[in-house]
């Protein structure tokens, strides 16, 4: 008689906790700065457009006038997302948020504590007390992110999809490109930045001149 064996497949290991402890020993590992160098509203779309949304989600939001030269500024590079898959958004039902998509992991911890691109709540009370008896099972401390949220995406910065284009793409791409002419009220209208205009094209001279004889 023939024996069947049956192999269930291996247990799934508990997510991780994405505290500071976690991203700081990422970051140790992967030899780059403990936070992400573009963390800013001026460096990084990506921050600018979480920061921005978790104001309409009970955080402080940004002055309008700064939130409108922002999204203007943001929206001529390059890096701004071009379809709804890429883009940094929320869903809920107007009076609560129940998932966030595509954040910046910084802006995500300064408001939940936890590093993460993605977070999705429980559905409704019934399945958060199910999920709570779980977690009591398993004796899950109560620090755990996993008593607030039926599902998240842990990430550290350099995992974001912004991260290497913002590394190595130009300033201008970055969105902290200064303007050489400005409207101010000036006695011709309008004014140049003469330092600025030096520092862009001083290598250029430098070049041309080490090409003179």
């Amino acid at each position: 008689m023939a024996v069947t064996t049956v192999r269930f497949p291996p247990p799934r290991p508990e997510p991780p906790e994405p505290d500071m402890d976690w991203y700081m020993s990422v970051s140790q590992k992967r030899g780059v700065s403990p936070r992400c160098p573009f963390a800013s509203v001026d460096r990084c779309p990506r921050y600018y457009q979480s920061l921005s949304l978790l104001g309409r989600a009970g955080s402080t939001k940004i002055p309008q006038d700064e939130d409108d030269r922002l999204k203007a500024r943001w929206e001529k590079s390059d890096l701004w997302p071009r379809t709804g898959e890429y883009a940094t958004s929320m869903f809920g039902n107007g009076e609560k948020h129940f998932a966030f998509s595509n954040f910046c992991p910084e802006v995500i911890y300064d408001r939940f504590r936890i590093f993460a691109s993605d977070l999705t709540d429980h559905v409704d009370e019934t399945d958060r007390d199910i999920a709570h008896r779980q977690l009591v099972a398993k004796s899950i401390p109560l620090e755990s992110w996993q008593w607030a949220w039926s599902s998240i995406k842990p990430r550290h910065f350099t995992e974001c999809p912004l991260y290497s284009p913002l590394a190595h793409s130009p300033e201008d791409s970055k969105g902290d490109q200064k303007e050489l002419v400005t409207l101010k009220p000036t006695f011709m209208g309008m004014s140049m930045d003469v330092k600025e205009l030096a520092r862009r094209f001083r290598p250029w001279l430098q070049k041309w001149w080490g090409k003179q004889p």
